[in-house]
């Protein structure tokens, strides 16, 4: 067990995530996935909640490389960019994570734009899901500063694949894969982009990536794909080949 690579997920809290199961499936050899969550009573998911949790990320992560993970990923794109102005902060976010860890620490939100740049991407379709519509916006906003064109934005509702007040209970942490391979099908057809992202963090692209590519017809990139992509560059481990679509070689 010792030899064994560790790697750490800061999670949102109330949630259990697959990526302590799913992150090992996509890496060549044995890797050890654990979680932990923030200390963040009552907490309540709005967009100035999440900004104003990062000293409690801070403190999760540096519990984690304390435990020996080799490396530190924060799940959920907007605690990345919630409150930011510029990409510049979003980066320094992520290095104030790496510094609490001691080790390479890698946030959802900056790791699709990575994914983005790696890819060779500029028109981008954006499928933020279940997002509320003050999420979606900001999450349209931060890709368009980072130097995207946007070529289509719509949540589930927006699309008309859900209610348009929709439980995050229902269509967030537990979204089926109809759902988001229908999202994805809907922002395929809205015109050429480069990649569509997907994101929530409900929604699990990497078990079905290939179908989601095979229906968009362009590399997908989920904020699950993003962030294990992402966290495996910063540990040293290899990916099993075409475990996260086109973006496994990038």
């Amino acid at each position: 067990m010792a030899d064994i690579p560790v790697v750490g997920f800061v999670t949102p809290p109330r949630w259990v995530s697959p990526s302590i199961v799913e992150f090992p499936a996509v890496v060549d050899g044995a890797v050890v996935a654990q979680q932990c969550f923030p200390d963040l009573p009552g907490f309540d998911y709005t967009l100035a909640s999440i900004s104003a949790a990062h000293p409690q990320i801070l403190a999760a992560a540096r519990l984690l490389g304390e435990a020996g993970c080799r490396a530190v990923a924060m799940e959920g794109t907007p605690f990345g960019w919630s409150g930011l102005e510029t990409e510049a902060e979003a980066r320094e976010r992520a290095a104030e994570m790496s510094d609490a860890a001691g080790v390479p620490g890698v946030m959802a939100g900056t790791s699709i734009v990575d994914a983005l740049r790696a890819l060779g991407a500029s028109r981008v379709a954006l499928c933020p899901t279940y997002y509320p519509n003050d999420w979606r916006d900001a999450w349209q906003r931060f890709v368009a500063l980072c130097g995207f064109d946007i070529t289509y934005c719509a949540t589930m509702a927006d699309q008309g694949l859900v209610d348009e007040i929709a439980d995050t209970d229902d269509y967030g942490w537990q979204t089926g894969s109809d759902l988001i391979r229908a999202a994805v099908e809907i922002g395929a057809r809205a015109g050429p982009a480069d990649a569509i992202v997907v994101t929530g963090a409900g929604c699990r692209t990497s078990p079905i990536i290939a179908e989601l590519e095979q229906i968009a017809g362009c590399p997908v990139i989920g904020a699950d794909t993003a962030l294990f992509w992402s966290l495996a560059r910063a540990a040293g481990l290899a990916m099993k080949p075409h475990a996260i679509g086109a973006l496994t070689s990038a």
